[in-house]
């Protein structure tokens, strides 16, 4: 397949195999003498609700904010997505935690605070709503319709939707002169305290990082709601535990995933 890709488009050099996924691979190559990434879209049957041409236009209506990789091409008949390559450290690499934090809040304020209005309506609503329809059996149904109840709950006390990543674990944030967020395909309209109750779960962050991980984001220590922050990091094993029910239909998962997917279950059926 490579070196399909190496004859079809034009610019393109050197691909290597990067990883193999369920529903991409991806390469690094160099096009048009640039250090780049090649994400190749599997999605026929596409249970993630994924789309790369809508990944490509939002990575090209943001990309003056400087956190994201700068997209090169796409080609909608082969769902090919070239972006460059970010140089830099991936988050857990690095010592200093604290400035970490620090520089992960700032970003993810930004992010959320940028204007969206005009050019993305895709909602993580619309999402969850796409993975319920792989929900079969009625233990899946029932962990749905709790999952969907509480965003919807949780998006009633927001009030508002703004930019968010959705999928902010340390493998997705690179840290060059600034950390710059990766794998844009889960991106949505979503409610604010999602990525941050995401990064607070995947960064395994101690109660007092997460106030100075709030305080950070600009929530002063005596606004921090923390009952909405146990609800939304509630929601986020919800739809972790979703996104691994459907990865188990397609795929076979390895040890760690389930090893993950059985302690959700525990939990969320308790």
């Amino acid at each position: 397949m490579s070196n399909e890709f190496l004859r079809c488009i034009d610019g393109l050099e050197s691909l290597s195999i990067i990883k193999e996924g369920l529903y991409k691979d991806t390469y690094r190559c160099l096009y048009k003498g640039r250090r780049a990434i090649l994400s190749h879209y599997r999605i026929d049957n596409n249970p993630f609700n994924l789309d790369p041409k809508r990944e490509f236009n939002l990575l090209n209506s943001i990309e003056g904010m400087n956190l994201t990789p700068e997209p090169l091409f796409y080609d909608d008949e082969s769902k090919i997505l070239i972006v460059t390559e970010i140089e830099g450290e991936h988050i857990s690499q690095l010592k200093d935690r604290q400035s970490l934090l620090s520089d992960l809040a700032k970003r993810l304020n930004s992010l959320h605070s940028y204007p969206v209005d005009d050019f993305f309506d895709h909602t993580f609503r619309d999402t969850l709503m796409a993975y319920g329809r792989q929900m079969e059996k009625e233990d899946e149904k029932n962990i749905f319709t709790a999952a969907i109840d509480l965003h919807d709950a949780l998006t009633d006390e927001a009030g508002k939707n703004c930019l968010c990543h959705n999928d902010l674990h340390p493998e997705n944030a690179l840290v060059g002169e600034q950390i710059k967020f990766i794998d844009w395909e889960y991106a949505s309209l979503n409610i604010p305290c999602f990525d941050l109750a995401y990064a607070m779960e995947y960064f395994e962050m101690s109660e007092d990082e997460t106030v100075y991980f709030m305080s950070e984001y600009g929530i002063t220590t005596q606004d921090i709601d923390f009952k909405t922050v146990k609800k939304s990091q509630k929601l986020v094993r919800y739809i972790t535990f979703i996104w691994l029910l459907i990865l188990s239909k397609y795929y076979t998962m390895n040890p760690s995933e389930m090893k993950l997917m059985t302690s959700l279950k525990i939990e969320l059926n308790e």
